[in-house]
């Protein structure tokens, strides 16, 4: 713990933090999530009420003043019943919101009805994030997802007549078995319906996950092409890369994302959720336990999360690990006035390395890795870490 609360709240960076809220609750699971997010549904209006109860607390205690994003993800939450998402939605729109702050909620095709859509129009609510990760069937059977091609196709139809504010979708490549054609077909799928922001992943199997257990190497074929393709693709589009898997028209990028890759003050509540606040000497890291019911008996404040203060050269290789994800990398300017050293005194080496192979850049005010750089972006990390050290 720091000294005390005294500090964070006392912290002016504090004062303005945004706000991410963990709703842990899926219709189904998808075979390739390893997100903390459950399929029972019975404590849902329990977790609900200590989730806005924590949040109001954790907003009064550390002192925050100012909102200027709030993301809620999950999970699903757009699974919660109208009448519970509406209760979330009220307590969220009475809290200190900055004028014009961005709000996001995610969804799933599925849970997409025109009465969703008003409650959302009518909330605080300026920003849709939808699951749609692909619209050939055979890829979705591939990912366990519980819809298919005319789902998707038919709410995004839905959306498109309904929903007047920011729409952002979820799109996954390198799925074993998708090629080119595939990816870039369903790219243009979702140009279609106009979307301000579309986030391209690259299938990563993730350990205990049911793909991962059933992935079969010498039959199911990933091609890692697949991805880098699709991406060139919606740079084509006039969807410009700003970070490592997300892409936006001009001038809609992602504010609260952008935020997380800053390293900006935000709060997580809800189950599974994260915060990281500024306490001056580095960052102070919560973690909330991902176990409903261990979360629903705890009490105080932090409701048994787990906390971590990251200072000194763990704090530095933090913001590296976070801004180098974004293609315009990190201002020299920003680096000095939170470390009071020159990143480029701080790893010399490497970045000298990376741009003799021209894999990174450097200019009066930034550094960053180039478009190629990108794809080794775990190789350069590890090149400063242990220059680092």
């Amino acid at each position: 713990m720091p000294k005390s609360y005294t500090a964070l709240k006392a912290s002016e960076s504090n004062k303005r933090a945004s706000l991410y809220i963990h709703i842990p609750f899926c219709n189904s699971k998808c075979s390739y999530c390893d997100f903390f997010s459950v399929t029972d549904h019975s404590l849902m209006a329990q977790v609900l009420d200590k989730t806005i109860e924590q949040t109001a607390r954790y907003i009064d205690c550390f002192g925050i003043k100012h909102i200027p994003t709030v993301y809620i993800g999950g999970g699903t939450p757009t699974s919660l019943p109208l009448k519970l998402l509406e209760k979330l939605l009220a307590s969220v729109g009475n809290l200190p919101l900055e004028s014009g702050s961005e709000c996001t909620v995610e969804a799933n095709p599925e849970t997409v009805t025109p009465e969703l859509l008003d409650l959302l129009s009518g909330s605080c609510i300026n920003r849709l994030s939808l699951g749609i990760q692909s619209f050939s069937n055979y890829t979705l059977k591939t990912l366990g997802r519980h819809c298919d091609f005319k789902t998707n196709f038919s709410k995004l139809e839905v959306i498109k007549a309904r929903w007047k504010g920011q729409l952002s979708l979820d799109l996954i490549s390198s799925v074993p078995g998708q090629s080119v054609s595939d990816s870039i077909s369903d790219i243009d799928t979702a140009i279609s319906f106009g979307p301000d922001h579309i986030s391209l992943y690259a299938l990563t199997l993730e350990d205990g996950t049911p793909l991962a257990r059933s992935y079969d190497p010498d039959s199911q074929a990933i091609d890692d092409n697949v991805w880098i393709l699709a991406a060139d693709h919606l740079d084509i589009s006039g969807y410009r890369r700003y970070e490592v898997s997300n892409f936006a028209l001009p001038g809609h990028q992602s504010e609260h994302n952008t935020r997380y890759w800053k390293l900006l003050p935000y709060i997580g509540t809800g189950a599974g959720g994260v915060s990281t606040l500024h306490t001056g000497e580095g960052l102070f890291r919560i973690a909330n336990l991902p176990d409903l019911e261990r979360y629903l008996a705890s009490d105080g404040l932090l409701c048994g999360a787990e906390t971590e203060e990251i200072t000194g050269k763990s704090y530095i290789f933090e913001y590296l690990m976070m801004g180098f994800r974004m293609t315009a990398g990190i201002l020299k300017s920003d680096f000095l006035a939170t470390f009071g050293r020159k990143i480029t005194d701080v790893i010399p080496e490497t970045l000298a390395i990376w741009k003799a192979r021209n894999l990174a850049s450097e200019t009066d005010e930034a550094v960053r890795l180039t478009k190629e750089g990108l794809l080794f972006l775990n190789q350069f990390l590890l090149d400063a870490l242990s220059e680092l050290e």
